[in-house]
């Protein structure tokens, strides 16, 4: 009983996942945990956490069998600021420099780095995001060597975490490599990834991988509405996000949910009795919006298709008037031209909308 206390204790920020955090306990009680680790799953499924709570037992201070989450080197990780902890993550591009990463880069993005780092210490789902930062730089991995080998400043374990491994470029999986073929003593090395293929294989073959189930979506649910979002808002966020907690607080945070749901009415509205000029309006706004990425005119869309099926298009004509949308997001990541997708779609949806209306009044008449 005292174990099982003391495995939920140690991993009380984890939602779900239990099996492999209870393999984990066990391996680091019989002092079989191994050095590097590769955690891969879905977006959300809190590969992140599952690495910050090791860290806090390899280093907790009061807590013999696992981590008690209040002392001092507990609360440190959590705030991603002890000294045996480092957490690498995909940087934008700067001045070269053996010993700091982030050298080069300017004031702004410097602010902004220290702003998403402390929404990650303030839940550690929340995904670091930095404007053009598309890889895990060499000057990173450079620093982890160097540090790795001298002696820590305080009792227990290093702990090496890389975000988004497969965001390393060749220059830098060589330089990783290294450190994996020589492994500094009390040293931890964990990667985390949604996309375990993308590593090179050299490095899989030297990690154990830890692959984290999909959450289930009541548990998703939960989560979302411990942060702030009412049930509704939770049930819509976490179908849209397909169960990835860190996106949902990410559209929570910064509003962005309220104007992907304003524009999807719009879209609704245009399809439902738009004249030419209001579609012409729109889709200048959407071509903008285009500018800002991908995947919020994807949200934006799928929030659209899921408020007309709900304003009460039947089960038969779901699939029918979903066809359009599916269709508009796979042209939306192949770059084709907005205003021409955005066009069709429309057409196409007002198409089905009222072919399915006249199909509804010529039965009544039958009737």
């Amino acid at each position: 009983m005292a174990e099982e206390g003391a495995l939920k204790m140690a991993f009380d920020r984890l939602i779900g996942q239990e099996q492999w955090s209870e393999l984990l306990f066990r391996a680091w009680k019989n002092d079989r945990l191994a050095h590097a680790l590769l955690i891969s799953g879905a977006p959300g499924s809190g590969k992140e956490t599952l690495a910050l709570e090791m860290a806090k037992i390899l280093n907790c201070t009061e807590e013999e069998y696992g981590s008690c989450g209040n002392c001092s080197a507990c609360k440190r990780i959590e705030r991603l600021e002890h000294p045996n902890l480092q957490f690498i993550f995909p940087l934008p591009g700067g001045t070269r420099d053996i010993d700091d990463p982030l050298a080069g880069l300017n004031k702004d993005t410097l602010e902004f780095i220290q702003s998403e780092i402390a929404r990650k210490a303030a839940n550690p789902y929340y995904r670091i995001e930095i404007p053009g930062a598309n890889v895990v730089r060499i000057d990173s991995i450079r620093s982890i060597r160097k540090n790795a080998y001298l002696k820590s400043a305080e009792p227990g374990k290093k702990v090496v975490i890389v975000s988004r491994a497969e965001k390393m470029n060749n220059e830098a999986a060589n330089s990783f490599l290294k450190l994996l073929e020589e492994p500094p003593p009390d040293t931890y090395l964990f990667l985390t990834t949604s996309k375990p293929d993308s590593l090179v294989s050299t490095i899989r073959s030297r990690c154990q991988e830890i692959k984290l189930n999909r959450l289930e979506m009541s548990k998703v649910i939960e989560s979302i509405m411990s942060a702030g979002a009412t049930a509704k808002r939770a049930e819509e966020l976490a179908e849209l996000v397909d169960g990835d907690i860190g996106r949902a607080l990410k559209l929570m945070e910064k509003g962005e949910y309220d104007e992907r749901v304003e524009i999807a009415e719009e879209i609704i509205g245009v399809i439902s009795n738009g004249a030419a000029k209001d579609i012409s309006s729109l889709n200048r706004k959407i071509s903008l919006l285009s500018k800002e990425g991908k995947e919020k005119l994807t949200d934006i869309l799928n929030i659209a298709l899921h408020k007309l099926i709900d304003d009460g298009v039947p089960g038969i004509m779901r699939s029918k008037v979903a066809m359009p949308f599916d269709k508009a997001i796979d042209l939306i990541g192949r770059n084709i031209y907005i205003p021409m997708i955005f066009t069709t779609l429309v057409y196409e949806t007002r198409y089905l909308l009222r072919s399915k209306s006249k199909n509804r009044s010529e039965t009544a008449k039958i009737g």
